[in-house]
C-alpha cells in the first residue's frame, strides 16, 4: 500500500477507512472546499465584437473577435476564453473601438492595436497591427476613448487630441480629411471628458458645458439640428453635465442632480423614453435623480443608479438587455436584483463588474466576446472567472515544498505543504480554461479537496501565500 509521504501512517488509498475518516475530520476543522466567482478585474471596455479588459494587477486581458488582430495577442484568430495581452501589469486604461482597441499605460503613453485603414490606430500609418504599438513617444496623455474608426483622446494639460476616419468631421479640425495621427483639436485647455461613439463624439468641460461633433444625421449632436459637424459645438447652455457616453447614433448623459438625459437615432427605443422617435435634442428620460454611470452600447443601453441596481433598455436580439428575454424595451428595465453593480460595457454584448470585483456578461456571443469558453449568446449575466496565469514549476525546491497526490486522480486529492513554507495559505483550483473551480484555506501539512463532480481533465492548483509567493502545478483528473 502507497504511503502518504508527509505523514507515513496515512495511507493514501481513496476508499480505506483512514482516509475516509481523515477527509471527514479535514471536512469539519476546515470547511468544505467551495466554489467561487472570482475577484480579480478592475476595467472593461467594449465597441463592437471584442473584449478588452483589466485586471487588479495592472494586466491586460481581451478575447472575442480577431480578425483585424484587434486582441493584441500577436494573432488574428478569435478567443472565447480571456488571453493575457503581453506580460506589462502597468496598464491604467481601455477602450475598445469597433475593430482597434487603445490603452494608456500608468507612464502617461498611448497604445494602440487592431484594424488602421482609416489611421485610427494614429502610429503614422494605415497598417494593422496585432500587438499594442506605442503611439508616439510623449507620456502627458491622460484619457482615451477609441470610437468606430477613429479616437479621442486628452492630454494632462486640458487639452484635445482626435485621429483616424474623419468622413463626418469627427476629428474636429474643420476638415473631412482622415489623419493617422494625433492632431490637436481647436485651442482649448480645459476639457474634462470625452466619449468617442461610432462616428461622431461628446464631451465636457471642466465648466459642466456640453460638446459635440462629427456624424448628425439622427440628431446624435444633441444641437437641435441634423446637420453633421466637423468642429466641436455647444449642445444648450446648461453646466450641470457630469457623465457622457456615446454610442451608434445616439448619445446619453447625465447631469449633477442625477436626472439621466438622452437624443439621436432612437431605434428599437435605445433612448429609453418609451418611443422609436428620433431626438435631436437632450430630453429627459423619466422622473428619477439616483443615476450614477451610463454607458451607450451600439444599439442598447446600460446606466446604473446609485443604490448599484443594473438597467437597460433598447434592442434585444442577442439577449444584450441580460432580461432573461430577446425583447426590445422601450424603457429602462431592472436587470436581477443585485446592488452591487459598478463598471459597465456594451456594443452587441454587455459587461458589468461588480463591487467584489467579479465580471459578468451577456448578449451576442458569436465571436466569443463573452469570455465564457462557449460562441452561445446568453439573455441573463453569466459570470467570467478571473484568468489564471499559470506558471508550472516541477522544479526540485517547488517539489518539496508542494506535492499533490494521487495525480492523476479520480477525484480526492492531497495537497502536501513541507512544514517549514507556505504557512495560512490559500488553495485554488482552476480548469484548463482559468475558471475557479474550487478554493479553501490550507489546513495543516495535508489538505483534502475533491473534484468528483467536474468533468475529466486538466487542472491546475495553486498554493498562494502572502509571505511566501505562489506555486501552481498541473493535475490530471480521469
Amino acid at each position: 500500500m502507497k504511503k502518504n509521504l508527509l505523514n507515513p501512517t496515512c495511507p493514501i488509498n481513496r476508499f480505506s477507512p483512514k482516509r475516509c475518516y481523515l477527509l471527514l475530520f479535514v471536512l469539519l476543522a476546515c470547511g468544505a472546499a467551495n466554489s467561487s466567482y472570482a475577484q480579480c478585474w478592475q476595467s472593461i471596455s467594449t465597441k463592437g465584437r471584442h473584449t478588452a479588459a483589466i485586471k487588479t494587477d495592472g494586466s491586460l486581458w481581451a478575447w472575442g473577435y480577431n480578425l483585424s488582430g484587434q486582441l493584441g495577442d500577436g494573432t488574428v484568430i478569435n478567443k472565447n476564453i480571456s488571453t493575457r495581452i503581453g506580460t506589462a501589469s502597468d496598464w491604467k486604461s481601455i477602450s475598445a473601438g469597433y475593430n482597434h482597441t487603445l490603452a494608456l499605460k500608468a507612464d502617461g503613453s498611448i497604445w494602440a492595436w487592431g484594424y488602421n485603414l482609416s489611421g485610427q490606430l494614429g502610429d503614422g500609418t494605415n497598417i494593422d497591427k496585432n500587438i499594442p504599438t506605442r503611439v508616439g513617444t510623449l507620456n502627458d496623455w491622460k484619457s482615451i476613448s477609441a470610437g468606430g474608426f477613429h479616437a479621442i483622446a486628452i492630454k494632462t494639460d486640458g487639452s484635445l487630441w482626435a485621429w483616424g476616419g474623419n468622413e463626418y468631421g469627427q476629428i474636429g479640425n474643420d476638415t473631412n480629411t482622415d489623419k493617422n495621427m494625433p492632431i490637436r483639436v481647436g485651442t482649448s485647455d480645459d476639457w474634462k471628458s470625452i466619449s468617442a461613439g461610432w462616428f461622431h463624439n461628446i464631451a465636457l468641460k471642466t465648466d459642466g458645458s456640453l460638446w459635440a461633433w462629427g456624424w448628425n444625421i439622427d440628431g446624435q449632436i444633441g444641437d437641435g439640428t441634423n446637420t453633421s459637424r466637423n468642429v466641436p459645438v455647444r449642445v444648450g447652455t446648461a453646466n450641470d453635465w457630469q457623465n457622457i457616453s456615446s454610442g451608434f447614433g445616439h448619445s446619453i448623459a447625465l447631469k449633477t442632480d442625477g436626472s439621466l438625459w438622452a437624443w439621436g437615432w432612437n431605434m428599437n427605443g435605445k433612448l429609453g423614453d418609451g418611443t422609436d422617435i428620433d431626438k435631436n435634442f437632450p430630453i429627459k428620460i423619466g422622473t428619477a435623480n439616483d443615476w450614477q454611470s451610463i454607458l451607450a452600447g451600439s444599439n442598447h443601453t446600460i446606466a446604473l443608479k446609485a443604490d448599484g441596481s443594473l438597467w437597460a433598455w433598447g434592442w434585444n436580439t442577442y439577449g444584450q438587455l441580460g432580461d432573461g428575454t430577446n425583447v426590445v424595451k422601450y424603457i429602462p428595465i431592472r436587470v436581477g436584483t443585485a446592488n452591487n453593480w459598478q463598471n459597465i460595457g456594451g456594443g452587441l454584448h454587455t459587461l458589468s463588474i461588480k463591487t467584489d470585483g467579479s465580471l459578468w456578461t451577456w448578449g451576442r456571443n458569436t465571436e466569443g466576446q463573452l469570455g465564457d469558453g462557449t460562441n452561445v449568446d446568453k439573455n441573463i449575466p453569466a459570470a467570467i472567472a478571473c484568468p489564471v496565469s499559470v506558471g508550472v514549476s516541477d522544479a526540485a525546491d517547488v517539489t518539496e515544498n508542494m506535492r499533490i497526490f494521487p495525480n492523476p486522480t479520480e477525484g480526492v486529492f492531497t495537497v502536501g505543504i513541507e512544514s517549514r513554507t507556505f504557512q495560512d495559505a490559500r488553495i485554488s483550483v482552476f480548469n484548463a480554461i482559468g475558471q475557479l473551480i474550487l478554493e479553501k484555506t490550507q489546513c495543516g501539512q495535508s489538505t483534502l479537496l475533491d473534484l468528483s463532480g467536474q468533468a475529466n481533465g486538466i487542472y491546475f492548483v495553486r498554493l498562494r501565500s502572502e509571505k511566501d509567493g505562489e506555486i501552481t502545478k498541473k493535475l490530471q483528473k480521469y
